[in-house]
């Protein structure tokens, strides 16, 4: 594997079903290691959700914070992982900080500063070999959203899901053409299995992947 893990992000909006897929292809790879994404430790998530304006800003750098660090976890895993597996991936982290510029809850003065550190840590993470772009209708997020009752999501509009989604088109348009995108609908079944075996088979190819 001279080219090191396969690095792929389970990406999408609210409560598409991030997790319990990575969760599941966890179970199913092997040489694999998973990064949880675990939002409810963003200390300043609930008041993002009670009053946005005030702090997306915060929100925002916290959760590049704790993303950033979950590639220092990497450091010491063992030399025959193959396949790194992530609830959501820094790289799109910009999604959430755009949208709330254009909603103006971020300034262009703070908007900038966040971006800027963004940019700075792309260039020092590894990039991104396959996007499993995971989806489903707002009805959809909004219910599941509702059924795991996370306090800091009691406030949740279908305004808010549905730009989310639109802000995830864009940015899955700007991926480079080396990374592969892969899209689910998560209302109907994904197979989990066909997944893993993809994942595994890319994994052992030794074809360069920049």
């Amino acid at each position: 594997m001279p080219d090191g893990p396969l690095h792929v992000s389970i990406s999408g909006g609210i409560a598409v079903g991030k997790t319990t897929l990575t969760l599941r292809l966890s179970e199913k790879l092997t040489h694999c290691v998973s990064l949880l994404e675990y939002p409810e430790n963003n200390p300043y998530l609930a008041d993002f959700y009670a009053d946005m304006k005030r702090w997306a800003f915060h929100s925002r750098i916290a959760m590049l914070s704790m993303f950033s660090m979950r590639y220092r976890t990497l450091q010491n895993e063992t030399p025959d992982v193959q396949i790194v597996l992530m609830d959501r991936c820094i790289h799109e982290l910009g999604v959430f900080a755009a949208l709330q510029h254009a909603a103006g809850n971020l300034s262009d003065r703070d908007f900038e500063i966040y971006r800027g550190l963004h940019e700075s840590f792309m260039t020092l993470v590894p990039p991104l070999n396959v996007v499993i772009y995971l989806w489903c209708s707002t009805d959809a997020a909004l219910a599941r959203a509702k059924k795991r009752a996370r306090h800091f999501e009691a406030g949740l509009t279908a305004e808010y899901v549905h730009r989310v989604s639109d802000y995830y088109r864009t940015w899955l348009a700007s991926l480079p053409n080396a990374t592969r995108v892969w899209e689910y609908d998560t209302c109907g079944d994904v197979d989990v299995d066909g997944i893993a075996q993809q994942l595994t088979a890319l994994a052992v190819n030794s074809e360069p992947r920049d």
